[in-house]
Order: structure tokens, then C-alpha cells, then sequence
């Protein structure tokens, strides 16, 4: 997009504020208890978020995108399908940084103008996908602000044995860095908890929170959407301005990062 129509799309949205409510993001887009278990605990399972539908539609696109993206070597070594940059490839994906539920969650955490960071898609083969616990970005103190959200759709349910996502309720605020000895894969930590939901679920989490994947231990696929959302301040304009969908209204493209 040239520099005029850039211009053009920054005029139609003045900030995150508008950009919210073109989303249609309102007050009470999350109920009181959503937004204490995001302070309190750094994370929120929202169920049924995507229809049957919805469903079909995000895992052919999904599996399109990662036909396209993956080569067999990749897959073989890391034992992890893996695909980048999902808002330039179906436009099936453009609900998962526009939906207003998601959005108010992204909001309350971060308190302040942000963009999508990435939007990915994951699926630990059966075997894989074991990760040691880590957070989405750098330690902070406690008087810093949160930097980071990320948003997991799962198009596949998350059970006990197939790699679900595992987190540390709370951990978000804890005043010092993960231990080292809790970053080991094989490590455990008394106090995780593993997130166990349906597909058409959203898992939002606080980005400081300690989490990670687990093995797939079966025979199926385990696909999720990851869909970072960062406080706008701290991105490089310069080295991550997107190819912006031409089709999208100045509320998404403001979230997507133009």
C-alpha cells in the first residue's frame, strides 16, 4: 500500500479506543468475572467461540496455509507443524485478531494502544510438542506494565494426553524470573495446570504468565491459532509493517498494524 493510503487508514482511526468500537468492543463485552480471572489468575478459557462452521472453515484454511508454508524436512526435525504469517493467507483468518471478545480481553490486560504481533498456526505430531516453561516476552519488574497477550483458538479439543497448553496460574505477577529449573521440558511445577477445553475454544493469556505445550501422546492432530497482541510502542514499524488485505475495514487494519 502506498504512503497516501496509509495516511488514509491512520485518519479513520484515531486510536485503539475507536478501533474498539469499530471491532465492536464495548463496557460489558466482558462480564466482572472474566476480567478478575485475567488479573488474577492471567488467563481465560472463552468457550464455544467458533461455531461448527467456523470450525470447518478455520481448519481447511489452516491446513491450505501449512500445505503450502511446511516442507517435510522441517516437520521431520522439529516434530511440530508450524505456519507464519496467517493474516496474508486466508481470509478465514481475519476473525481471530477482530473478535470483540478477544479484543476486550487483549484491552484489559494491556491498557493501552496495541497490534497483532504474529498470527501462526501449531501442531505437535503425535510424540511431539513437549516445551520447558517460558513466558511470551522479556522478565518485567512488578511497577512495569504488561507488554504482551496471546490468543490461542483451538481448532482441535485440548485434552489430558494431547499435548494441551499447561500454565502457572498467577505466575504473571510473581516479582522474579522463571527458574531455570522449571524451563527444562521434562520439568513439572507443582502448581500447573493444563488447560483441558473443546475446539471452538479461546484460551487468552497474559503473555508474563509461565506456560508452555505438552506431548501429543495420540494419534491425532492437536492444531491451534496463536495470535499475539503487543502494546504498540514496542514494535518496529520499520521491519514489521504488513501487506495489509486490501478487504479489510480501518478497525482491523489499525489491530493488524497499519
Amino acid at each position: 500500500m502506498n504512503s497516501t493510503g496509509d495516511s488514509m487508514i491512520e485518519a479513520a482511526m484515531s486510536g485503539i479506543e475507536e478501533a474498539l468500537r469499530g471491532a465492536g468492543v464495548t463496557e460489558t463485552t466482558l462480564e466482572p468475572g472474566e476480567k478478575a480471572a485475567l488479573d488474577r489468575h492471567g488467563y481465560l478459557v472463552m468457550p464455544d467461540v467458533v461455531d461448527a462452521d467456523g470450525l470447518h472453515r478455520l481448519r481447511a484454511a489452516f491446513e491450505r496455509a501449512t500445505d503450502q508454508g511446511q516442507q517435510a524436512a522441517n516437520v521431520q526435525q522439529s516434530g511440530t507443524r508450524h505456519v507464519a504469517d496467517l493474516a496474508n493467507k486466508d481470509a478465514a483468518f481475519d476473525s481471530v485478531y477482530t473478535h470483540p471478545k478477544v479484543l476486550a480481553a487483549v484491552y484489559h490486560v494491556l491498557g493501552c494502544s496495541f497490534r497483532v504481533f504474529q498470527l501462526s498456526g501449531r501442531d505437535p505430531l503425535p510424540g511431539y510438542g513437549q516445551q520447558g516453561l517460558h513466558t511470551d516476552w522479556l522478565p518485567r519488574a512488578p511497577s512495569e506494565p504488561f507488554s504482551i497477550v496471546t490468543a490461542l483458538w483451538l481448532l482441535d479439543d485440548f485434552t489430558p494426553n494431547n499435548g494441551a497448553t499447561r500454565l502457572i496460574p498467577g505466575s504473571h505477577r510473581v516479582p522474579r524470573p522463571l527458574p531455570k529449573s522449571m524451563m527444562a521440558p521434562a520439568s513439572r511445577h507443582p502448581d500447573q495446570r493444563l488447560i483441558i477445553a473443546k475446539a471452538g475454544s479461546v484460551l487468552v493469556f497474559n503473555g508474563h504468565l509461565w506456560h508452555s505445550g505438552t506431548r501429543n501422546e495420540t494419534n491425532g492432530p492437536r492444531r491451534v491459532l496463536q495470535c499475539q497482541f503487543l502494546r504498540r510502542d514496542l514494535v518496529r514499524s520499520a521491519n514489521t509493517r504488513p501487506e495489509v488485505p486490501e478487504r479489510l475495514a480501518p478497525a482491523a487494519r489499525y489491530i493488524l498494524g497499519v
